[in-house]
């Protein structure tokens, strides 16, 4: 079975479909500038998960003051770094906070695993993804990256899969890429963070198709 994060949640009633339909993670994300920010403080939304989907905190080159308030309201079970963060500053944020680790690294070529294999002994998983542009920033639609690079990635981390995926693409991503987890967001919407409950209910049937 492929699990699953939907990631940009920002309704009640979008993570409550998504633990009916035995999603494995519900991303959060903390960054001002994206149009799927949350606030820390909706305690409502993050006791709805609790034990019933594994929550992850997206943040972007964050602050440890920031990383602390959002880890005592959130309780995340998974910490996923978006930005520039370095290696060193991964496993730093890993052992101060005691929450797993998840590095977002954008694979463009070959040459992009070069950088990858610097994370792999700072953090617990990675996830990748497709080129950062200001329209997806903005919840635009996310261009997918290239599949098959995936298959040059001899690492033992665990990873995701990201970047444009929907139910219309995602098989084949899978059968191209090897992908045995992935990460979803735009894919799902019918505006940024508003999830679609009939796009959800597509990806996941295609997902249980595939295996």
């Amino acid at each position: 079975m492929v699990e699953v994060k939907i990631c940009g949640i920002t309704r009640e009633e979008d993570l409550k479909k998504l633990i009916e339909l035995n999603v494995s993670w519900a991303g959060f994300v903390f960054y001002k500038k994206s149009v799927r920010n949350v606030n820390y403080n909706n305690k409502r939304l993050f006791d709805i998960g609790e034990n019933k989907i594994g929550k992850v905190a997206l943040f972007v080159d964050p602050e440890d003051n920031f990383l602390e308030t959002v880890i005592e309201k959130v309780s995340p079970d998974l910490i996923q770094l978006h930005g520039s963060e370095k290696p060193e500053r991964c496993s730093y944020i890993r052992k101060r906070f005691g929450v797993p680790v998840m590095k977002a690294l954008y694979v463009t070529d070959l040459n992009s695993f070069k950088k990858v294999s610097k994370y792999e002994n700072f953090v617990d998983r990675l996830l990748f993804d497709a080129k950062l542009t200001k329209e997806k920033l903005n919840g635009g639609i996310t261009e997918t990256l290239n599949w098959k690079l995936l298959n040059s990635y001899k690492g033992n981390k665990d990873w995701l899969l990201a970047g444009g995926l929907n139910h219309n693409n995602v098989r084949e991503a899978l059968n191209i890429s090897n992908a045995k987890k992935i990460d979803v967001s735009s894919g799902v919407e019918i505006a940024p963070g508003i999830k679609c409950e009939l796009l959800l209910q597509k990806l996941i049937h295609k997902l249980n198709k595939v295996f």
